[in-house]
């Protein structure tokens, strides 16, 4: 016997839990299933009984002329194809095992001992009909004769897609209107569809053009992301959409969006230039000072447009498949850290690990060790460099442990006026110092020995692996160079690319 519960304004069945006399004995009995839905949406319902179809209207007044049936179909639920659905039965005569359900669109029986379940039916249309069997399964094998059965038309909704917070640039962290990248660029998104995202069947996207012949198809429905590589140099535009199995599209999204006022309205490629990377980490240095004079080493070092420079501005790039390929360009990355405020190397540090271990060579001044936690450096210790006065004087010489020719000097009126640290590594053997700091003439300076303040350090493994060298000082405040005293900090920058990445 078939037992419908559909609670919506009516509940059906209304002597569910009247139950007969328990101690009338009974004959060995077929179970009961009941099936229970909460609607959404009241629509009338119209059943052609010569063409097999439904007609409906949804939450307005029939119309007029066609007789609608109010037993049987009133009242369903136009819903989305995910259903949450119970159903339970009952067996005068002995226990429930279990039940089989079936959707109109499966081919066989599913046996489950649950009363209750998750379904995402598989809609093809706009608007579809499906039906949903369930019948009680008890201790002797019967099976309820008549299932409970539950009619639900279903409409498609259409997916929802957008890109993924903070994925990409703010105008306020790249300090301008427009988003340099080199030919390398990530897009992450966040996918929604009502239906279950099962029923995404396409992610498209173009470049700079939206003509139906300019849409690619992304792969991997499931993947959230994208990286374009060998992008052409200068200014483009990204679209991204989904679409579902009954072919409803999504929201188009693109960027740079010129309506979203915390993005810039520019995405920029630029070519890389020569086998140098200069990375500006120095973000308080609003005039480009330092950056200017680093450069104009570099042009004397290597000859001006053989190097690039990436500005990273108060945040690193949302994926860290961008931040490897930009430094994957290159065969050695020079990072100029900020004498004051943020420096973002530290995030960037599984991305420093995998360069170098992939043959890449990475030198690193920096105002700040305050930790040994560098996955791309060993250091067993950190040194105390200033104190009460937290300066290095001026006229104070880094001693070159290669070359004294490579010795570097503050200058004569500028010393660094930071709370400074040196480091150690006394246990390993891949570790060589490079610079080192003498015994203080005088009262102003407050190390004691000699502090080693820049090393070198070569991976063992794998063999094609490249070094890393890090300066535990700054090389440049914003408005001086500080290591330059003696003019030949150009000098340290050629022995490290001629002499110690190539060895």
């Amino acid at each position: 016997m078939r037992r419908l519960g559909i609670f919506s304004l009516l509940l059906i069945s209304c002597s569910l839990w009247e139950y007969e006399d328990p101690s009338i004995p009974h004959e060995n009995e077929y179970p009961e299933t009941y099936l229970s839905l909460i609607a959404s949406d009241t629509i009338f319902a119209h059943y052609d009984s010569t063409s097999g179809e439904f007609t409906y209207a949804i939450d307005q007044d029939p119309s007029p002329g066609i007789v609608w049936d109010t037993l049987d179909y009133a009242f369903t639920t136009i819903t989305t194809s995910k259903q949450q659905l119970h159903w339970w039965g009952e067996d005068k005569d002995g226990t429930v095992i279990g039940y089989k359900y079936k959707w109109s669109s499966d081919i066989s029986w599913t046996y489950t001992t649950e009363e209750e379940g998750l379904f995402y039916v598989p809609i093809r249309t706009d608007l579809d009909v499906f039906s949903f069997e369930v019948k009680a399964i008890d201790n002797d094998s019967l099976e309820d004769q008549t299932t409970a059965k539950l009619t639900l038309p279903i409409k498609n909704s259409a997916p929802e897609i957008h890109f993924r917070f903070n994925s990409n640039p703010k105008v306020h962290n790249i300090q301008g209107d427009t988003s340099f990248t080199f030919p390398t660029r990530t897009f992450v998104w966040d996918l929604y569809d009502q239906d279950g995202l099962e029923s995404v069947e396409f992610i498209y996207y173009a470049l700079d053009d939206t003509c139906d012949t300019c849409w690619n198809t992304i792969d991997e429905v499931s993947s959230p992301s994208l990286t374009l590589t060998e992008i052409e140099p200068g200014l483009h535009v990204f679209y991204l959409k989904a679409v579902d199995v009954a072919g409803a599209e999504s929201n188009l999204i693109f960027f740079p969006d010129t309506t979203n006022n915390e993005e810039p309205d520019n995405w920029k490629v630029i070519p890389v230039k020569g086998d140098l990377l200069l990375v500006d980490d120095f973000m308080q240095d609003s005039q480009n000072n330092a950056m200017t004079w680093y450069k104009s080493v570099l042009d004397t070092l290597v000859g001006e447009n053989n190097y690039s420079v990436w500005e990273l501005g108060q945040a690193l790039p949302y994926s860290s498949n961008d931040i490897k390929a930009n430094l994957g360009y290159f065969k050695y990355v020079f990072w100029n850290s900020a004498y004051t405020g943020i420096s973002l190397y530290g995030e960037a540090s599984a991305s420093i690990t995998n360069y170098v271990l992939n043959g890449g060579n990475y030198f690193i001044s920096a105002a700040e060790v305050k930790d040994t936690s560098f996955t791309w450096f060993p250091i067993d210790s950190i040194i105390p460099l200033t104190g009460q006065y937290a300066q290095i004087s001026p006229n104070r010489t880094l001693y070159s442990q290669v070359d004294s020719a490579l010795d570097l000097r503050t200058g004569d009126e500028q010393g660094i006026y930071l709370d400074l640290e040196g480091f150690e590594n006394n246990n390993d053997p891949n570790f060589r110092s490079l610079y080192r700091l003498q015994l203080p003439e005088d009262q102003f300076d407050e190390w004691t020995g000699t502090p080693n303040v820049c090393g070198v350090y070569q991976f063992q493994y794998p063999l094609s692996a490249g070094k890393a060298v890090l300066l535990s000082l700054p090389v440049h405040n914003g408005y001086d160079p500080l290591l330059d005293g003696n003019g030949n900090y150009l000098d340290f920058l050629n022995y490290l690319i001629n002499v110690e990445f190539v060895e």
